[in-house]
């Protein structure tokens, strides 16, 4: 597993967004805190054109549990739109907790690397990293990495039809 204790990670915004509101959203929560410049990461922008990406950077959220609720909460009076939860790795567990709390409001979980195995009717796993010596990235795979949006907008794809 990677490591995402280093202090630059922790700097920056904690949430970033991009896209049109009234739309799909894609709350993505990201431990390893990636897009810290204000834009969600460069691999994640052509979906911005269609649906709304929230991307919040635990390191540089503390109370990230608390956003998630709030931003799930918010959401509560919009039944028009859809809402699709991505994560990976070790906090994998931690959110599924909270989306069973807005079960209502949330179409799906989709997973990157989980370190628990999944036991919940949305969510489910949509890239598993290869334990190999030439794999280059270790687990969990970077949430901004192209392999992981490729496999997301399949699964959102999966949803809709």
């Amino acid at each position: 597993m990677r490591d995402f204790t280093q202090p630059a990670r922790a700097t920056g915004p904690g949430v970033v967004a991009d896209g049109p509101t009234g739309t799909a959203t894609i709350l993505v929560i990201d431990p390893a805190g990636e897009a810290p410049h204000d834009e969600v990461p460069a691999t994640w922008r052509p979906l911005a054109d269609t649906v709304r990406v929230v991307w919040l950077r635990v390191p540089a959220a503390p109370s990230w549990k608390s956003t998630v609720d709030k931003v799930l909460t918010m959401h509560r009076d919009d039944t028009s739109t859809m809402l699709d939860v991505v994560t990976s790795g070790p906090l994998a567990a931690d959110v599924i907790d909270l989306v069973r709390e807005h079960s209502d409001l949330v179409r799906s979980v989709l997973l990157v690397d989980p370190e628990v195995d999944v036991d919940f009717p949305l969510a489910r796993v949509v890239v598993r990293s290869h334990q190999a010596p030439d794999n280059r990235i270790p687990a969990p795979l970077p949430l901004g990495h192209p392999d992981v949006v490729a496999s997301v907008v399949e699964a959102l794809g999966d949803l809709t039809t």
